[in-house]
């Protein structure tokens, strides 16, 4: 049995732009108010859950992968470990550029359970 929100999900990647309400769990419950747009069959719906539900561990890789790269971002900035520019400067800046390209490929090559690298602690100029 799949949740109003699934159904709802499931319902907006079959026919985008449509317009229903979900008021229980089951098929039944679905109000279809587009005219122009058809309802997706029962099996189609059912079909569309198993698949969200499958790639919800890859999402969330994905999703956690960039939230990492942008806590990161600060670092990709060229004055940031520039000892003429910056002080005191960013001494390890090639660990992070080590632990961005990890953290990069789960981005873009997602796992469902995926070994996050360590995040490197920042290391200042005296």
């Amino acid at each position: 049995m799949a949740t109003v929100q699934q159904i709802s999900k499931a319902l907006l990647e079959l026919a985008p732009n449509s317009e229903f309400s979900v008021y229980g769990e089951n098929y039944a419950d679905i109000v279809w108010y587009s005219t122009n747009i058809t309802q997706p069959t029962e099996e189609q719906l059912n079909a569309q859950i198993v698949l969200d539900q499958e790639e919800a561990p890859l999402n969330a890789c994905k999703q956690k992968a960039s939230q990492l790269l942008y806590e990161t971002d600060w670092t990709t900035i060229p004055d940031v470990a520039d000892p003429s520019k910056s002080n005191p400067y960013l001494v390890n800046v090639q660990d992070y550029v080590t632990y961005r390209s990890a953290v990069r490929q789960l981005a873009v090559h997602p796992v469902a359970n995926p070994v996050w690298p360590v995040k490197p602690t920042s290391q200042w100029s005296a």
